[in-house]
C-alpha cells in the first residue's frame, strides 16, 4: 500500500494484517555471558600501588593543612577582635580625658581660679600652646 504525503513523496507502509496488533514497545535480547569463558583481574603493578598510597597521601596531608590553616585563621580574627576591643576602650579613655582637659582650661574656670587666690589675668602675656 502506497501513502502519498503533502510533499508529494510517496512511501510504502508495512502490510498489516486485518486482526494482528503491532507491540507497542520492542523487545530487545540480552547478551548472557558465557560461563565457560572465566574473566580475570589483572592485578595492580608496584607502580599503581606507589602512585595510590601517593596521592592518598597528598590529599591527606592537604585535607590536615586545610584544617590547620582554618584554626589559625580563626585564632587570628579572635585576637584581632580583643585588640580592636583594647583599642577601643583606650579611644573612649582618650575622649574622655580629652573632654576633661578642655573643660579644666576653660577660661572661665581659669578665670573664677584666679579670683579665688586674687591673681588678676593680663590679657597680653597669655600664650596658647597647642600639641
Amino acid at each position: 500500500m502506497i501513502n502519498m504525503a503533502q510533499n508529494g513523496l510517496a512511501r510504502e507502509l508495512p502490510q498489516q494484517t486485518p486482526g494482528a496488533t503491532t507491540p507497542v514497545h520492542k523487545t530487545t535480547t540480552v547478551a548472557t555471558p558465557n560461563p565457560s569463558i572465566k574473566t580475570q583481574r589483572v592485578a595492580f603493578s608496584m607502580f599503581e600501588k606507589v602512585l595510590c598510597v601517593g596521592l592518598s597521601l597528598v590529599v591527606f596531608s592537604l585535607a590536615i593543612m586545610l584544617v590547620s590553616t582554618n584554626i589559625t585563621a580563626t585564632n587570628a580574627e579572635s585576637e584581632l577582635q580583643t585588640v580592636q576591643e583594647k583599642v577601643s576602650k583606650v579611644q573612649a579613655k582618650n575622649t574622655s580625658a580629652a573632654q576633661e582637659i578642655s573643660e579644666l582650661s576653660s577660661r572661665s574656670r581659669l578665670n573664677k581660679i584666679a579670683k579665688q587666690y586674687g591673681l588678676s589675668l593680663n590679657n597680653g602675656s597669655i600664650r596658647n600652646v597647642y600639641k
